[in-house]
């Protein structure tokens, strides 16, 4: 009886939505992408280059972000290009980086029947501006949804917010704050 009750629950887990909820490694051409794209944006970081930075949001939360404010999406973007490129005149940025290896991705299945595959990357880099240089290491919410690689900085509690009325599922995990060491 033990056996089948083994049985019956390993079948239930991998049938489950909860079984979809397990971590797995980025393998093959799927990981493949991703470093492709998270390389990509790492360097938009470190040319301040504020509209491929925008571009890699998600357009999920970009949406969100479009109903809560009342602006139109197109003219959203616009402005989170302006308002990026003016946060970024005067800050030098180098070293940007990400933890090598493999990434633990999660495979969910959202409200609307959208599959997407996420998970939490480890970036740092330094910031230099006039008063200092600063080492930041920050987490990046990774959401391949559509065949498309997308990144949003998840370092605070109101971009957490965001992120999870984006994605419900991230609502009840822990992500690690940002840690910012002064290099003076």
């Amino acid at each position: 009886m033990t056996r089948i009750a083994a049985l019956f629950l390993a079948t239930a887990l991998i049938f489950s939505p909860a079984g979809a909820a397990f971590a797995r490694p980025l393998a093959g051409a799927e990981a493949e992408a991703m470093d492709k794209a998270l390389n990509s944006y790492l360097a938009a970081i470190g040319r301040n280059d504020a509209e491929k930075i925008v571009a890699a949001f998600p357009p999920r939360i970009l949406n969100v972000f479009a109903g809560a404010t009342g602006i139109e999406a197109k003219k959203l973007t616009e402005t989170l290009v302006a308002q990026t490129a003016e946060l970024m005149k005067g800050i030098k940025v180098g070293e940007v980086a990400a933890k090598p290896g493999p990434l633990e991705v999660t495979d969910t299945v959202l409200a609307d029947g959208v599959p997407v595959v996420w998970g939490l990357v480890s970036t740092s880099f330094v910031s230099e501006t006039a008063t200092g240089k600063a080492r930041n290491n920050q987490p990046l919410l990774a959401v391949s949804e559509g065949g498309a690689w997308y990144f949003l900085r998840v370092d605070g509690a109101e971009r957490r917010q965001l992120a999870a009325l984006a994605y419900p599922f991230l609502a009840g995990v822990e992500i690690p704050d940002a840690v910012v060491t002064p290099l003076n």
